[in-house]
């Protein structure tokens, strides 16, 4: 999406016009005042080096430098639209302990595996929800910020015992 910030001088560009008149304006007058001057011959022998496209290769320069100058007043805007969005659902952090002890094999595999199992099946469950994960042994580490993104979630779920 482009916007413009200040669309009241775009009217500058119509300057254009009017140089492109001036331009071609002296252009003729040029040529008139060249043959009031003397022989088109003689004259083109006095001035032998003159450059034939030098004068429209600086007016195109000037021209464009003007339109990108007057572009650069609009200030054009491009990115995206915030827009509200209503969303329903809950915020749910998990907090997963991966300290050593969570490694006992009272639960088979073990504790660690079988949180990391019910952890996936309840990010495969979600719908509408943002899910977010802190793991602790000791000190506490935000894993996953909360999010929707369940792909995300489900990448961050089997790497929980990687400490």
């Amino acid at each position: 999406m482009i916007r413009f910030a200040n669309t009241e001088y775009l009217y500058l560009l119509l300057f254009l016009v009017v140089f492109i008149l001036i331009f071609w304006l002296y252009n003729i007058w040029r040529k008139k005042a060249r043959k009031r001057f003397g022989d088109e011959r003689i004259v083109n022998s006095l001035i032998p080096n003159e450059s034939v496209s030098k004068p429209y290769i600086k007016f195109i320069v000037i021209t464009i430098a003007f339109v990108l100058i007057v572009i650069g007043i609009i200030n054009p805007q491009v990115g995206s639209k915030l827009e509200k969005v209503k969303r329903e659902g809950i915020d749910l952090m998990l907090v997963l302990d991966v300290s050593n002890s969570m490694l006992a094999e009272d639960i088979k595999p073990n504790r660690l595996e079988r949180s990391k199992m019910a952890i996936s099946s309840l990010v495969n469950k979600l719908e509408g929800d943002r899910i977010g994960i802190i793991i602790f042994a000791g000190n506490a580490y935000k894993q996953l910020p909360l999010t929707t993104d369940y792909a995300a979630a489900r990448l961050f779920s089997p790497s929980l015992i990687q400490r």
